[in-house]
């Protein structure tokens, strides 16, 4: 069995196929959780964050579900401590029209089980005493929660090498070595490695792999970020959890405030650039009128996985032993456990119990088949 990509989809995939007794090779181009694993903020948000990533909501509640159970493995594992919260997360809107526009956003959550407590001003400011003076109206959900991502994919790789898989890095696949409806292997730049079953997790470059393309045309969407290190007064951070707005914030356990994120469609270039940098600190002092004088830590900036409907693509297509796990766009790290249970289920019993009926493989080959008529 090889999973090409040792980001966290690729690495829980190989430790979940471990523990059910499968021989596992994680092949990766770079160290693994180095690509959008690392760059990510390590929200967890079950609830849509608009209208066309609502068919993602089942599976992202069954994944934050999972969340609990998958991270206190992972740390009995491995012996490592995870920064991971549950206490919620706020969305808040500024200014004039604030009720307008929480009320529209509501709505996307009217045909969910997800209800939002709605808070007014008065509330919001009890919260989070930070936000600044127009923070009108906002809400409170109380099903979110907050991990450090870079703490999380570098535990889940240890893991699954603790429970058997083996790990190759600074290994370029090229081709899927498929014969007559069947999977053979891999081609890499180094040569061919021979296997019956094979995990497309390559987030971003599985559009780069010959084979995988016509099931996965995932895009690469660039995501810059900032952390600041605000905490220097006697109160501390300014807020206490996640809170979304113009930006959203992130406090982490270490003192640092992420900001993030922009969504840019730039081709393979991380970058760090003025603009997207600018804009990020823009809406985070106007969020937190404060931060105007945090200083800045780090920039950086990460290839999401992104597909043409937005959506991931999971599990089996029509050659015999080839499976996906990509295109996770901004929801990779919340939905990792849940990519992993699934594909774990489909490859050693033959079905999932989990629902992922929206993101089958095969939607892009067969929307292309069917334009060729």
């Amino acid at each position: 069995m090889i999973v090409v990509g040792a980001g966290i989809i690729g690495c829980s995939v190989a430790r979940e196929l471990a523990r059910r007794k499968l021989r596992v090779l994680v092949l990766d181009r770079q160290e693994p959780g180095k690509e959008a694993s690392w760059a990510a903020a390590g929200m967890l948000t079950p609830a849509a964050e608009s209208a066309e990533a609502l068919p993602l909501v089942h599976l992202a509640r069954a994944s934050f579900a999972l969340y609990n159970e998958f991270v206190r493995q992972v740390e009995q594992t491995t012996g490592r401590t995870i920064d991971y919260r549950r206490d919620g997360a706020l969305e808040v809107f500024f200014g004039e029209g604030a009720e307008e526009r929480r009320a529209a956003w509501m709505a996307l959550f009217r045909d969910s089980a997800f209800q939002p407590k709605p808070l007014d001003a008065v509330e919001l400011r009890r919260m989070e005493p930070a936000l600044a003076a127009d923070a009108a109206a906002g809400a409170l959900l109380t099903d979110e929660g907050a991990v450090d991502n870079r703490q999380l994919s570098a535990a889940v790789a240890e893991a699954a090498q603790r429970e058997g898989a083996e790990l190759r890095t600074g290994v370029e696949v090229a081709r899927i070595d498929c014969e007559s409806g069947r999977t053979k292997g891999i081609e890499t730049r180094q040569g061919r490695i021979s296997a019956k079953h094979v995990v497309m997790a390559a987030g971003s470059y599985s559009t780069q792999i010959r084979g995988a393309e016509r099931y996965a045309p995932t895009i690469p969407a660039r995501g810059q970020m900032v952390a600041l290190r605000p905490a220097s007064r006697s109160f501390g951070m300014p807020v206490r959890r996640v809170v979304r707005g113009p930006a959203y914030l992130v406090p982490r356990a270490d003192g640092r405030l992420l900001v993030g994120a922009t969504v840019e469609y730039a081709g393979f270039e991380k970058a760090v650039t003025p603009g997207g940098i600018g804009r990020l600190l823009t809406d985070a002092v106007r969020m937190i009128p404060e931060l105007a004088a945090a200083p800045i830590v780090e920039t950086w900036s990460g290839l999401r996985p992104d597909t043409p409907d937005h959506l991931p693509v999971l599990g089996p297509v029509d050659v015999e032993g080839l499976w996906f796990a990509t295109g996770h766009f901004r929801n990779g790290i919340l939905l990792a456990p849940a990519t992993a249970r699934a594909l774990g289920e489909w490859i050693t019993e033959g079905k999932t119990s989990l629902p992922v009926e929206p993101f089958s493989a095969m939607r892009f080959a067969n929307r292309a088949q069917t334009v060729a008529r």
